[in-house]
């Protein structure tokens, strides 16, 4: 008779389709506040015209790499926005990233503005569906009275500028609380708009590469939301700094933004190293434990668990860190590695607790996936 307390992954395969959530939701915990005196924004009133001939020139950035959904709005919603313009409707006020001058990045605001550079500069957007000013219907901006021209050009906009000297931490927290929009960036989409450059590139060759995609299968929308980018920037965070030493008090945030300023300053051959490692870890945690790589396996629950941010660092730090030998022994003696792993989620409370993001769980959950990994070794 089979042990009833052994279990493989091949007894998962009759009910492997993954929770609608592919990942598990993250808890959130509020990290000490930072100084305001470090805040540093001017309100600059500006006129249309001054903002436009500033996108003309390529000084403020309409396709950032982290909106997903640049120029979405419908022509209904564009030519309404032109309309509220005309009947002197005031617009709110539009943020951006003047931490390099001559290259402004757009923070709220970029559905206005690409419907002011169609309609004004492109002279793309035909107006329609007008509420009020219904004469103006089928005209484009060149075929508006001259009047109703200098009106847009000479309309003042509020533009709240972050100004260069703002910390990275303080400019992301600014950049968190004024993305509430229709459907605010995530985390890690504002990261990748403070730091684009090498960091972005190289968490997207990452993200890419065929090794991650074969032991995630992370869903197209997850993707588009960049929580793979942050599943990796976690990987390359904790490789780069021993768990021991994770700024508890500074929190996650902190903790993954100084990961990209370092990536971003980093030389071809240290980069290179980190991909190697990176894909032996994610070919071991495979070879290990199939499709169920990074998720909780419960015995008495044969369905798919969600990716899990916390067992995804930890797994693949641990894993990184191995010899081609000791991952040969691994795959060999996986099932024991999978039985310890099911013994730990189904007696060990501290480890089930480590896994849900608690900031002051980690080095236990780190600790209880080496001991793991120590024990199948020996």
């Amino acid at each position: 008779m089979a042990n009833s307390n052994h279990i493989n992954l091949d007894i998962l395969e009759e009910e492997n389709e993954p929770e609608q959530n592919d990942i598990e939701p993250e808890e959130e915990f509020i990290n000490e506040p930072f100084d305001p005196n470090l805040i540093r924004v001017d309100t600059r009133p500006m006129t249309i015209d001054l903002v436009l001939k500033r996108i003309q020139f390529d000084e403020i950035d309409l396709a950032p790499e982290f909106q997903r959904h640049a120029d979405i709005w419908t022509l209904t919603a564009k030519s309404r926005l032109i309309e509220s313009i005309l009947i002197r409707i005031p617009l709110p006020a539009f943020y951006m990233d003047a931490t390099n001058e001559d290259k402004w990045l757009v923070i709220d605001g970029l559905q206005r503005l690409s419907a002011l550079k169609k309609f004004a500069i492109d002279k793309e957007l035909t107006l329609c569906n007008l509420e009020f000013l219904r004469h103006l219907e089928g005209k484009t901006y060149d075929e508006l009275p001259r009047n109703y021209q200098r009106r847009i050009d000479e309309t003042l906009l509020t533009v709240y500028l972050i100004e260069k000297g703002t910390p990275p931490e303080v400019k992301y927290n600014i950049f968190r609380r004024i993305n509430t929009g229709g459907e605010p960036l995530s985390p890690q989409e504002l990261r990748h708009a403070l730091n684009s450059g090498q960091a972005t590139k190289f968490l997207n060759k990452l993200a890419n590469s065929t090794e991650f995609l074969t032991v995630t299968n992370i869903s197209k929308k997850r993707k588009q939301r960049m929580d793979d980018h942050e599943f990796i920037l976690g990987f390359i965070a904790f490789y780069l700094m021993p768990y021991q030493n994770y700024p508890i008090k500074n929190g996650r945030d902190y903790f993954l933004n100084e990961a990209m300023i370092k990536i971003n300053g980093m030389l071809n051959e240290q980069l290179y190293e980190i991909e190697n490692k990176f894909k032996f870890a994610m070919k071991t945690a495979y070879s290990v434990f199939q499709k169920y790589a990074f998720r909780k396996i419960l015995r008495n629950n044969k369905k798919m668990q969600p990716l899990n941010k916390s067992l995804f660092e930890s797994w693949s730090v641990v894993f990184s860190k191995l010899t081609e030998k000791e991952a040969e022994i691994l795959k060999e003696r996986k099932d024991k590695v999978i039985n310890l792993f099911i013994k730990y989620m189904e007696n060990d409370i501290e480890f089930v607790n480590s896994i849900s993001q608690a900031a002051n769980k980690i080095n236990y959950r780190f600790q209880t996936i080496e001991k793991i990994v120590r024990e199948v070794l020996s």
